[in-house]
């Protein structure tokens, strides 16, 4: 690999240049693709290079035993939850007590981390989806992205609700032991925010785009589908 971005999918104007979001639609996309193409007994399509995928999951990942970048902490705040990509956070700094500089982990990017791992067929055992599942659960919230706020809160839900509906979990358990129904939670926080025009609209932040209705409408009306079609 000639970069520690490799492996990913960015925007295509810089090969160099590459995200977790970008990345975990596109291999959304893959994925169902090659199950398709499965289905119609065809086993000539190109496939992806998928090592190189979960290479790229791995150094967005926070957990220093398999992200083999300097950045990756083990610290209780941020270990097991990702980033935007490799080195790089959309959620700040934190100077951990050892002086190092931790990157932050958050809500939408850690979910978008544990579909991509779907996606590419990690098993749901491996120490990686373990990892970032534990971070979930330790973030749990419906009323905003865990170190983000307000900021990227309706593409959370969206990803909130496709990652916990792919990943088959009926429930969580916090580690207070309280046991929620995010389903229930999801679905009454996305219903107390419609407007009167039946549309959804991020008051406190219009930070990536989510001040459009058009596209916060289609993030909220996603989460509810994958909601009951989870059911």
């Amino acid at each position: 690999m000639d970069n520690e971005t490799d492996g990913g999918i960015g925007y295509g104007s810089d090969p160099t240049r590459a995200d977790l979001s970008n990345t975990h639609f596109a291999l959304e996309a893959l994925y169902l693709t090659k199950k398709r193409y499965a289905d119609l007994g065809d086993d000539a399509a190109t496939d992806l290079n998928w090592d190189a995928a979960i290479t790229f999951l791995n150094r967005s990942q926070n957990l220093p035993k398999t992200n083999d970048l300097d950045y990756a902490s083990d610290d209780a705040e941020n270990v097991g939850g990702f980033v935007y990509s490799p080195g790089d956070t959309k959620a700040g700094e934190m100077k951990l007590p050892n002086g190092q500089i931790a990157l932050r982990s958050y809500g939408s990017m850690s979910y978008a981390g544990l579909l991509s791992f779907i996606y590419a067929e990690v098993d749901k055992d491996d120490p990686r989806v373990e990892a970032v599942k534990d971070w979930i659960t330790r973030h749990y919230t419906v009323d905003e992205n865990p170190n983000m706020g307000a900021q990227g809160l309706y593409y959370y839900y969206h990803t909130m609700a496709k990652g916990l509906a792919r990943a088959e979990i009926n429930e969580l358990t916090l580690p207070d032991g309280k046991k929620v129904d995010w389903r229930k939670d999801l679905a009454l926080k996305v219903m107390s925010l419609q407007k009167p025009d039946g549309s959804w609209l991020n008051d406190e932040s219009n930070r990536w785009m989510e001040d459009n209705n058009t596209l916060t409408t289609s993030y909220l009306l996603l989460t509810l589908e994958h909601i009951y079609h989870s059911l």
